[in-house]
């Protein structure tokens, strides 16, 4: 199943972990939403992300393929058995300009804006970086104030 990730999955190595059959398939955006930090998240003691629509706004992310029986492991990590975060279905736009449908989370509540915790916003912008994701958003994550 093809997955979007925005927020700390960007970070291959973190969705290894739980997913460790995913592969990259590459980077993508998502037209007409935008990033949010309106989850409490009890793992890391702050803000986690995630997204809701917003008219011009741009999600940048990457698009991986998870295996139908990780994505079940991930549904568990995001806490959608606990209505914390839900899947959904979005269209994604690709590299070349084509459009992807993918799964994503969203938060089920959102709140907020919660600051995120340095190691958060740190996975974040490793993946970021490490997926080559556009230059000014890396900047923007980058300025993000956090707790601590």
């Amino acid at each position: 199943m093809l997955y979007f990730s925005y927020g700390s999955f960007l970070d291959f190595e973190t969705l290894k972990k739980y997913c460790p059959n995913a592969r990259i398939v590459g980077k993508a955006i998502l037209p007409n939403w935008e990033v949010q930090f309106n989850f409490l998240s009890r793992t890391y003691n702050g803000g986690a992300t995630g997204i809701e629509p917003a008219i011009g706004k741009i999600v940048r992310g990457v698009v991986y393929d998870v295996p139908d029986e990780e994505m079940i492991v991930l549904d568990k990590v995001e806490g959608t058995h606990e209505g914390i975060y839900f899947r959904q279905t979005v269209i994604v736009v690709d590299e070349q300009g084509r459009p992807v449908k993918a799964a994503t989370y969203r938060t089920t509540n959102p709140r907020g804006p919660y600051k995120p915790t340095k190691k958060y916003l740190s996975l974040m912008i490793k993946g970021a970086k490490e997926h080559r994701l556009d230059e000014e958003y890396i900047k923007e994550l980058e300025k993000i104030d956090t707790l601590d």
